[in-house]
């Protein structure tokens, strides 16, 4: 590609994005940045999951990361699924989940996430759970962890709430 630049040494980036798979969700592009200025970890609804916290530890811990900012967006289906989950839980064999996680699966649309929450409430409510979560599992490293929600309407990015130190 004539245009392309080669990012710089993984590494180099001291911050970490959770935001959803939603195809529609630009993170470099919302924050005004280039590959390499940030980690970017997407799941669907922004969620923290056993696999999102994997990968934020590694970012926490190896890339020394102090800075997370967990973004939610306008429209999300996994806040109002519009029986997306239905459609879901409808082709899911819960006990053959159970069996591949090792771990039983009560209800495939928890375990997937489908939940009521608006976005604000769910992006701010994760952020809030990982403050928690690096207080408990990270004692005395300082994380910063922001909330914003991402307006799929006109692109704006709207931060929210006050970022606490954990």
């Amino acid at each position: 590609m004539a245009n392309y630049r080669l990012p710089p040494v993984n590494g180099s980036a001291k911050a970490v994005v959770l935001t959803c798979v939603d195809s529609r969700i630009p993170p470099l592009e919302m924050l005004g940045l280039a590959p390499g200025e940030v980690f970017i970890i997407r799941n669907a609804g922004n969620s923290i999951t056993n696999d999102t916290l994997r990968s934020l530890q590694i970012c926490l811990t190896v890339m020394e990361c102090r800075n997370v900012l967990v973004v939610g967006h306008s429209s999300c289906g996994m806040r109002s699924s519009g029986g997306l989950d239905e459609r879901v839980t409808g082709a899911v064999d819960v006990n053959a989940l159970s069996e591949v996680l090792e771990e039983d699966v009560a209800d495939a649309r928890s375990w997937l996430g489908f939940y009521e929450p608006h976005e604000r409430e769910w992006a701010m409510g994760q952020a809030d759970l990982l403050r928690e979560i690096v207080k408990k599992v990270m004692p005395g490293v300082m994380v910063i962890v922001h909330s914003a929600l991402y307006h799929l309407e006109d692109g704006r990015l709207e931060m929210m709430g006050q970022p606490s130190q954990k």
